[in-house]
């Protein structure tokens, strides 16, 4: 842990992650001086608790964009999770066997993931955008294009139960990013990751295993996406095809502000935590401004490419 705090320590001293963080802090004094409700107890507690949903699909997507890969998928691994937890649930399963089997699911989707990848040689964002596409359109088959709803008592006090006034959410996310942290910067593993983005040839004949390296992170980015998926069915109690939808670019997007370079090699998870709460933040004071949601993408799409714009220059150079 003492590692662990260290590592951290050192990233926040570090433009990237420490800018991310105070975006954060600017951008919350901006929502408490032009915007009612932002300086109450209560509108901070559910800001967290819905950032902790992104929060934990954004470390997922870290683990795959240190590696130099992208998950295009996440969005549809969510709404998988989601609608086999309620669909067994409501059934004759109960919710340990919905919540198995969801998980299940969700880590089977980042093998085939990692499969493709590494043994066909597709690009990954290729690969995960096909593998998206198949969940969809599976995931209409087998609802109908109906939602579905589950009383699932773990899902509900894990969603929207409180630790000593803290959501079980947040505490949930905090402690995922902890592992993550240690699996990505104080493991082999990790060090593999970082070594496979910078370079795959280098990476190669340095006798880093590509393969099981792009197994654990694309296993474990679709896992958090399940976690997530069903954080996210005890909060609202009910599954949709679209639920997963908004984390698909606001995961990418969680990364890209917290500093990770897109190309990857280069970054922090600390800093994909100030990315999902910053993007949780200026979506939540947005909407507060009456602002539809064409424009809320207008605003995050233009800030995610001239990030893309930054980090591609800086590593050209």
């Amino acid at each position: 842990m003492s590692g662990l705090v260290a590592v951290s320590a050192a990233a926040l001293r570090g433009s990237r992650a420490a800018w991310a963080f105070g975006v954060l802090a600017l951008t919350w004094l901006a929502a408490i001086l032009f915007a009612d409700g932002f300086d109450s107890v209560s509108n901070f507690r559910y800001l967290v608790q819905t950032a902790s949903f992104l929060g934990i699909v954004a470390v997922g997507q870290t683990l795959v964009v240190i590696m130099s890969g992208i998950d295009l998928s996440v969005s549809g691994v969510v709404a998988l999770s989601a609608v086999v937890c309620a669909k067994v649930a409501s059934g004759t399963g109960g919710g340990a066997t919905g919540i198995t089997a969801a998980l299940a699911l969700s880590a089977l989707v980042g093998a085939v993931n990692a499969a493709g990848v590494v043994w066909l040689r597709v690009p990954p964002m290729v690969m995960t955008l096909a593998t998206g596409t198949i969940l969809a359109g599976a995931l209409l088959v087998y609802t109908d294009g109906s939602p579905s709803s589950a009383a699932v008592p773990l899902l509900d006090s894990l969603a929207n139960g409180r630790l000593l006034g803290v959501p079980w959410a947040f505490v949930l996310w905090l402690g995922i990013t902890a592992v993550a942290g240690w699996l990505l910067h104080l493991s082999r593993t990790g060090r593999y990751a970082f070594a496979l983005g910078a370079g795959e040839s280098a990476a190669r004949a340095s006798g880093v295993p590509l393969g099981a390296t792009a197994f654990t992170a694309y296993v474990s980015c679709a896992l958090l996406a399940g976690v997530a998926g069903l954080v996210l069915l005890g909060f609202t109690g009910t599954s949709s095809l679209t639920m997963g939808n908004p984390y698909q670019l606001l995961s990418i997007a969680s990364v890209v502000l917290g500093g990770t370079s897109i190309l990857g090699g280069r970054g922090h998870l600390l800093g994909t935590v100030g990315g999902a709460l910053l993007l949780t933040l200026l979506t939540a004071l947005l909407t507060s401004w009456n602002l539809s949601e064409g424009v809320r993408q207008v605003v995050l799409g233009v800030l995610i490419i001239g990030l893309l714009l930054v980090y591609a220059r800086e590593r050209r150079t």
